[in-house]
């Protein structure tokens, strides 16, 4: 009986097929700078500060800052996608609660999220799911922060499974608990 349930165990494993991982480079700006990243329009005041561990970093020790004054700077990267395939976007975000100050993220031509004036929050994570279009997707996120600074950090991209890849793999660990109660109720049996 064990080796028809390794069987089936394997054959659930196999139809379980993860989508393409889209790797972001230096997500939590651990190189201590933008390494990875492509810094757009103003920059100024705009880095990375790895005070460790703190209220300004979500993970690791380094964080990245943006301050810019009068008009919008940021970052931005490709990513390598697989076109149709729809990702979650995760980022850790902190604002000051400054004004005038904006916020916005973006994946390919997707708005994931559009902040005017945003209230002083602690470092909060975000997921965001989105579609990839094609096979190189920019991330992008963007900054205007007049009084202070915003914080990110954590910055990662993961494929969302589509439901026929749940479905199929429900049905493969569905098939695996039927398996083992059969042979509880075997094992029972011959106790009886």
């Amino acid at each position: 009986m064990k080796k028809p349930m390794m069987a089936m165990a394997a054959i659930a494993a196999a139809s379980f097929s993860a989508p393409a991982q889209a790797d972001v480079t230096n997500g939590g700006f651990e190189t201590g700078n933008f390494s990875g990243w492509t810094q757009t329009g103003n920059t100024t005041f705009n880095g990375v500060q790895c005070p460790g561990p703190s209220a300004v970093v979500d993970s690791g020790n380094c964080s990245a800052f943006f301050g810019p004054i009068g008009s919008i700077g940021g970052i931005e990267q490709n990513v390598t996608t697989v076109a149709g395939q729809e990702y979650r976007i995760l980022f850790s975000l902190m604002t000051d609660g400054g004004n005038p100050s904006s916020f916005s993220a973006t994946f390919g031509t997707a708005t994931l999220l559009s902040l005017t004036n945003p209230p002083a929050s602690p470092m909060t994570d975000y997921a965001i799911s989105a579609l990839a279009t094609s096979n190189s997707t920019t991330l992008s996120f963007q900054f205007r922060d007049d009084p202070g600074f915003a914080f990110l950090d954590s910055i990662s991209v993961v494929p969302v499974p589509e439901p026929s890849t749940w479905m199929m793999m429900l049905l493969g660990f569905g098939t695996i608990g039927l398996a083992m109660r059969r042979r509880r109720r075997t094992g029972l049996a011959l106790l009886a």
